[in-house]
């Protein structure tokens, strides 16, 4: 296997541990049942649309905050980054990744965030 292919699933698999997925704090709040992978890839369309509602509603909710609101989600998830960098910088010191691929996976990450924050937009969400 490539090293850049090892790179990417690992830093990929980290991710994946680190955090919980929005969808699933979603699921977790709208006292829905989550699904797996393939039990998403075969939604009927009907519950394509009721989650696509959901959605709209919860951008509609997100521009109703006051800009202090936001300001505090926006820091829970620069306090995750921050996690999430560490754990690559760990992952570096223990010769799992290169110093090059964490650091560009972070500046990405952070260049990411930055236009969401300054755009206003709903976070985890780009539909």
């Amino acid at each position: 296997m490539s090293k850049s292919k090892f790179c990417s699933i690992a830093i990929a698999g980290m991710l994946t541990l680190v955090g919980i997925g929005p969808e699933t704090s979603f699921a977790a709040q709208a006292n829905t049942e989550t699904e797996t992978i393939s039990e998403v890839n075969s939604i009927p369309q009907e519950k394509k649309a009721a989650m696509k509602e959901k959605l709209k509603q919860a951008k509609e909710k997100w521009g109703n905050l006051t800009a202090n609101q936001k300001e505090e989600i926006y820091s829970l998830i620069e306090d995750r980054m921050q996690v999430e960098d560490k754990i690559m910088d760990k992952l570096v010191e223990y010769g799992v990744l290169e110093k090059e691929d964490a650091e560009s996976n972070q500046a990405h990450i952070q260049e990411k965030y930055n236009k969401m924050k300054e755009s206003g937009q709903f976070p985890f969400f780009k539909r």
